[in-house]
């Protein structure tokens, strides 16, 4: 397996997270004669908003720890010892997917309930083009242990979420995931947890 020489996930740091608190401070002074159902979907989109953004952080950092490791001298590795932050990396970003998976189940549970907010319809659609890639790529990672077992992970491919060769996406199996293409999901779903976050005014974006 390769080791990535520079990190090419781009930096989420810039994000509004996490949102959970603001959430709570909402539903305790505010309101919003939302059913029991409507109000728990709600929490857990923006909970997994936070946790999906978490995750994607941590992987993020380790990447960069493992390339500062890279760098280290010879000398301070005999010192110190070697160590590898790429496990780190496949924990926290097999999270981060499972994560984002979730969200996009949730989006269309929030979207059949009536008294939900309305999601403007061109952020409904990028979550539509993101979600094809992501749930291959969750669905290789849930069903690994199936795969192995009918020998069908494909020669060569990691059994695990890894880096591809060039540390652009992940890789699973036969099935990638650019790097890219999840922070565009995050963002998206990002931006969809802001505008469901109850506040005391209507949304009043135009949606269907």
């Amino acid at each position: 397996m390769a080791l990535p020489s520079e990190c090419r996930m781009p930096d989420l740091s810039g994000l509004d997270s996490p949102l959970v608190p603001r959430l709570l401070i909402q539903l305790l002074f505010v309101r919003h004669g939302l059913s029991q159902k409507t109000s728990g979907y709600l929490i857990n989109f923006i909970r997994l908003v936070d946790k999906a953004l978490r995750e994607y952080h941590q992987a993020r950092e380790a990447i960069l720890a493992q390339i500062a490791e890279m760098n280290r001298s010879p000398e301070e590795m005999t010192r110190d010892g070697r160590s590898i932050y790429l496990l780190s990396f496949t924990d926290h970003i097999e999270t981060c997917i499972n994560a984002v998976q979730r969200l996009c189940k949730l989006l269309g549970r929030i979207k059949a309930e009536g008294e939900s907010p309305k999601i403007p319809r061109e952020l409904r659609r990028q979550v539509e083009v993101a979600e094809e890639k992501i749930k291959a790529i969750r669905s290789a990672i849930e069903h690994m242990d199936e795969l192995i077992r009918e020998g069908d992970t494909g020669v060569g491919k990691p059994i695990m979420a890894a880096g591809n060769q060039e540390w652009d996406a992940i890789l699973v199996s036969d099935r990638e995931l650019k790097f890219e293409e999840l922070a565009t999901a995050l963002r998206i779903m990002h931006q969809i947890a802001l505008y469901v976050l109850p506040t005391k005014k209507a949304n009043s974006a135009t949606s269907s």
